[in-house]
């Protein structure tokens, strides 16, 4: 289940990147950040960014649930919650309110496919 949910997670963001460059026609941009200019974003960077993180957490919440097995599914949520707050894009030259609003959308919508799934599969093995 867990890697339907990131499949998922992939699929919906694939979905809503095609429905936004090429039904509406807008062209999404990434903020200039950490000394990288403005750039459009690629469904490269799409897949990358819906599989790795949450790829990263499932490794996470495996170790959790060996080492902590009762307090794994409260530690991973807490910080699974922390991570998707703190990587919103709030700043960054270059980029419009609705750039960021679209791309904060785009890391909420994979966060809604792996969070609950991940915290579900948790809780049927303790």
């Amino acid at each position: 289940m867990r890697s339907t949910a990131i499949g998922l997670g992939l699929l919906a963001n694939l979905l809503y990147l095609l429905v936004l460059t090429g039904g509406a026609g807008y062209h999404l941009k990434t903020p200039a950040e950490f000394g990288l200019p403005v750039h459009s974003i690629l469904i490269s960077l799409v897949v990358a960014a819906c599989v790795v993180p949450p790829l990263l957490g499932w490794g996470l919440l495996e170790l959790l649930e060996r080492h902590v097995p009762r307090r794994a599914t409260v530690i991973w949520t807490v910080l699974a919650g922390v991570m998707l707050v703190g990587d919103l894009p709030y700043g960054g030259a270059g980029v419009t309110v609705a750039d960021r609003v679209l791309l904060g959308l785009m890391h909420l919508i994979v966060g809604a496919a792996v969070i609950p799934a991940f915290v579900i599969t948790s809780q049927r093995r303790s």
